[in-house]
C-alpha cells in the first residue's frame, strides 16, 4: 500500500471515538419535549387510521348484521312478610324471612328461573299446540331473554325482557311481573293442597292406628283386671276400702270385748248388774227401776198399815218380786247381747282380714301386668299425639287455602318501546372507533417497538456506534424532473439530490487523515443502493473536475454495469486482471469525464482475482492515473471477498437503506470488517424520503429541508 493508506490506517478509528449502542450524544434537558411523541403519531398515522377504519368497518358490519331487539321494563316491589300469631295466613301475608339482600337476590334468581318462564309462556298461550321439544325451546328463549336487576339498595326489582318487537317485549315483561307477584301465592297454595292430599290418607291411617292402640289397651285392662276409676285401679280402691273397714272392725271388736269384759267384771264383783253401763242406758231397765221404786213404796206403806199377810201387801210383794225378776232377766239379756256383739265384731274382723289378703294378692298380680299396660299406654298416647299433630296441621292447611297474599306487587307496567335497544348504532360505532383507535395505537406501538430499521443519524451513531456521513434523499421526494439517479447529478446540479453527494464527498474527506483517493462503497445486504451511491459519488467527483474512475467489483451483481447500461460484451475488470485486455481498452468514458471499469458477465468463479496481488497492483496503477478511485464492492454479509477488497481502500463507506436496513444487519457487517485493515469512515443513509423525514424528529439535518429547500431552486 502507499503511504497515504498507511497514514489512514494508523489514524484513530472513528468507531473508537463513537458511542456505544444506546448511549446518547448529549444529556437530555429538563424540559418536556413532545416532538418525539407527535412525530410517532404522524409517522404511524397511516397504520392507526387503517386499523381504526378496519375496526369501524367490522363494528358496522357486526352492528347491521345483528338482529333488532326491543327491551321493555316492568317494576315490581317486594313486600315484607309478616308473622301470623293465630297460625292462619289469611290474616296477613305469608310468614317468611325479612327482605334483606339475600332475600332480594333469591327473588332475582326466581325471576330468571325456568319455572317462572314456563308459567309465563303458558299464561301467554304460546305453548298451546306445541310438541314437548318445541315447548322446551320456547321456555329456554323466554328464560334467556329475561333479566332482573335490583334498583339500588331498595326492594324494587326491574323485570327486563328482550324481544324482536316492542309489543311482544312489553307484553311478556308485564306478564312476567304479574306471574311473579302470584308465583309465591300459587306455589304456596299448590304446596298446601299437595300436602293436604298427602296428609289426608296418612291422617286416616293414624286415626285407625290410634283406635287400634286404644282398643288393645282397654282389652288388656279388662283381661288383667286393671279397670280403674278416678285414676286408680279397682283393686287399689278395694284394698283401700278393706283397710278402712278392717280398722273400723278391729276397733268395734275391741270396744265390744271391752264392754263385755267390764260388765262381767262388775258381775263377778257382786254387783246385781244394775250398775252395768249397758244397763244404765237401757230404757227397759229404767222403766223397771221406776216400777220397782213405785211398788216398793206401796209395799212399805202397806207394811206400815197392815200385817205381813195382808192380801194387798202380799200382792204388792209378789209384784215387786216380779219386777225385780224382770230387771235381772233384762240384765242377763243385756250381757248376752254384749257377748253376741263381741262375737259378731270378731267374725266381721276376720272376714275383712281375709278379703284384704285376697285383694292384696290381686294387686300383686295387677302390678305384674302393669309392665305391659305401660307399654300399651305409651303406644296409645304416641298414636294419639301423632294423630292430633297431623290433624292440627291438616286443619291449618285447609284454613290457609285461598287466604294467601302475594309478597310482591307491580309498581309499574312496561310500556311499548319506540326504539330498539339493540343494536345501538351510535354506541356501537363509538365503541368501534374507540376500540379501533386503541388497537391502532397498540399496533403502532408494536410496529414501532419491533422496527429495527435505520432511520436517523442518531440511530446510526447510537445503535451502530459509528459516524453518520450523511443522508441521500430519495430522488422522487426532491425532484420532479429526473427519474434516474446518475443523470440527475448533471441534469440538476443544484438539486438537493446532487448536493447530498457533495456533502457525502466532504464528509468522507473530513473523516480520514490525508487524501481519500480510493473510496470503497459497500452495504450489509443486496438492494440497499450501494451501486447508486458509488455511481453518483463518482459522477459528483468527475463533474467537480477530478479524474475519477468507477470500478465495478461486484462479480455477481454487476451493479454498475447494469445501472449505467453498459454492454455485456465489453471487456472489463476480470479481463484486465487476467491480462487478456489492456486497461485502456476496458475503460468506458462518459460525457462528464467519468471512467468506468465494468465487469463482463461470467459463470466462472473469479473472486480470487479480486483478493490477490494482481488486484492490488491494479489499484496502485489506478491511483497513479486518477484523482479518485470509487470501488463498488459486493455486500459484506453474503460475499466474503468484499472484506478483502475493502482493505485496499483509503476509506470505506457502509450504505444503509432508510427504514429498510435492520440495525442488526448493519452491525454484523461492521463487525465483519476488520478494524486493523479496513478504514470504515462511516455510514450513509440512502433513499431518505424527505417528505416523510419530518415524522422522525429533528435530529437529522434533512428535518429542516423545508427551511432551506429554496437554495436548491
Amino acid at each position: 500500500m502507499n503511504s497515504s493508506h498507511q497514514i489512514i490506517s494508523a489514524a484513530p478509528d472513528p468507531r473508537d471515538l463513537a458511542f456505544a449502542p444506546g448511549q446518547s450524544l448529549m444529556q437530555a434537558g429538563d424540559r418536556v419535549d413532545l416532538s418525539g411523541s407527535m412525530a410517532f403519531f404522524r409517522r404511524r398515522s397511516g397504520l392507526i387510521a387503517m386499523v381504526t377504519a378496519a375496526a369501524v368497518a367490522i363494528g358496522a358490519a357486526i352492528t347491521y348484521s345483528m338482529p333488532v331487539t326491543y327491551t321493555a321494563e316492568a317494576t315490581v316491589s317486594l313486600l315484607a312478610p309478616t308473622e301470623d300469631p293465630g297460625g292462619v295466613a289469611g290474616a296477613g301475608r305469608q310468614a317468611g324471612p325479612a327482605p334483606n339482600s339475600s332475600y332480594v337476590d333469591t327473588q332475582v334468581e326466581t325471576l330468571k328461573s325456568r319455572d317462572l318462564a314456563q308459567r309465563v309462556a303458558g299464561a301467554l298461550g304460546v305453548l298451546a299446540g306445541k310438541t314437548t321439544a318445541e315447548q322446551a325451546v320456547i321456555v329456554t328463549q323466554f328464560q334467556s331473554n329475561v333479566s332482573a336487576v335490583r334498583s339500588g339498595e331498595s326492594y324494587a326489582l326491574k323485570v327486563v325482557f328482550k324481544a324482536p318487537s316492542g309489543q311482544d317485549a312489553a307484553k311478556v315483561a308485564n306478564m312476567y311481573a304479574q306471574q311473579f307477584t302470584q308465583l309465591e301465592v300459587e306455589s304456596t297454595r299448590e304446596s298446601n293442597q299437595a300436602t293436604a292430599r298427602l296428609v289426608e290418607p296418612r291422617l286416616q291411617q293414624l286415626l285407625q292406628q290410634a283406635h287400634s292402640d286404644t282398643e288393645r289397651l282397654q282389652r288388656y285392662r279388662i283381661a288383667n283386671g286393671l279397670l280403674s276409676t278416678s285414676g286408680a285401679s279397682l283393686t287399689e280402691q278395694e284394698i283401700s276400702s278393706y283397710n278402712q273397714e278392717v280398722t273400723k272392725a278391729r276397733a268395734e271388736a275391741a270396744e265390744s270385748e271391752a264392754r263385755l269384759g267390764t260388765a262381767q267384771a262388775q258381775l263377778r264383783s257382786g254387783s246385781s248388774g244394775e250398775d252395768v253401763g249397758e244397763a244404765l242406758g237401757s230404757s227397759v231397765i229404767g222403766g223397771l227401776r221406776a216400777r220397782e221404786s213405785q211398788v216398793g213404796g206401796q209395799v212399805a206403806n202397806l207394811q206400815a198399815r197392815y200385817g205381813p199377810n195382808h192380801p194387798e201387801l202380799v200382792r204388792m210383794k209378789s209384784e215387786l218380786a216380779e219386777v225385780r225378776s224382770d230387771i235381772k232377766n233384762e240384765i242377763t239379756r243385756i250381757m248376752a247381747n254384749l257377748a253376741a256383739q263381741r262375737d259378731v265384731a270378731n267374725q266381721r274382723l276376720a272376714s275383712l282380714t281375709t278379703s284384704l289378703g285376697a285383694a292384696r294378692g290381686n294387686l300383686a298380680r295387677n302390678n305384674a301386668a302393669m309392665v305391659g299396660l305401660d307399654e300399651l299406654e305409651r303406644a296409645a298416647q304416641s298414636s294419639q299425639a301423632m294423630y292430633e299433630s297431623y290433624l292440627n296441621n291438616y286443619k291449618q292447611l285447609v284454613a290457609q287455602d285461598g287466604t294467601q297474599r302475594p309478597n310482591a306487587r307491580v309498581l309499574s307496567l312496561a310500556e311499548v318501546p319506540l326504539l330498539p335497544s339493540s343494536p345501538n348504532v351510535p354506541m356501537n360505532m363509538i365503541l368501534s372507533l374507540v376500540i379501533g383507535l386503541g388497537a391502532g395505537l397498540a399496533a403502532a406501538y408494536v410496529a414501532e417497538a419491533l422496527f429495527r430499521g435505520v432511520t436517523t443519524a442518531d440511530e446510526v451513531q447510537q445503535g451502530l456506534g459509528i459516524r453518520c456521513l450523511g443522508s441521500v434523499p430519495l430522488l422522487a421526494s426532491v425532484s420532479r424532473k429526473s427519474r434516474r439517479e446518475v443523470p440527475a447529478i448533471t441534469q440538476e446540479p443544484r438539486s438537493a439530490f446532487a448536493e447530498s453527494f457533495r456533502s457525502l464527498r466532504t464528509s468522507i474527506e473530513h473523516a480520514v487523515y490525508g487524501p481519500a483517493q480510493v473510496i470503497a462503497i459497500t452495504s450489509a445486504l443486496p438492494k440497499e443502493g450501494k451501486t447508486t451511491i458509488a455511481s453518483c459519488l463518482a459522477q459528483t467527483l468527475a463533474v467537480g473536475g477530478r479524474g475519477t474512475i468507477l470500478v465495478d467489483c461486484d462479480l455477481r451483481g454487476r451493479g454498475v454495469s447494469r445501472l449505467l447500461r453498459l454492454s455485456s460484451d465489453h471487456p472489463g475488470l476480470i479481463e484486465v486482471l487476467e491480462g487478456n485486455v489492456p486497461l485502456a481498452d476496458a475503460l468506458v468514458t462518459g460525457e462528464s469525464g467519468l471512467c468506468v471499469l465494468p465487469i463482463k458477465p461470467s459463470d466462472m468463479e473469479r473472486d480470487n482475482l479480486l483478493t490477490g496481488e494482481t488486484f492490488a497492483r491494479l489499484i496502485e496503477e489506478l491511483r497513479a492515473c486518477f484523482d479518485h478511485v470509487v470501488l463498488d464492492l459486493p455486500p459484506i454479509l453474503p460475499i466474503a471477498s468484499g472484506r478483502t477488497i475493502a482493505g485496499v481502500a483509503d476509506a470505506t463507506v457502509l450504505v444503509v437503506r432508510w427504514r429498510k436496513t435492520m440495525q442488526g444487519a448493519a452491525r454484523s457487517a461492521l463487525n465483519m470488517l476488520p478494524r486493523e485493515s479496513v478504514n470504515v469512515v462511516g455510514v450513509t443513509i440512502n433513499q431518505v424520503d424527505i417528505r416523510r423525514r419530518r415524522l422522525f424528529g429533528y435530529s437529522d439535518p434533512s428535518y429542516f429541508y423545508r427551511q432551506y429547500k429554496g437554495y436548491y431552486a
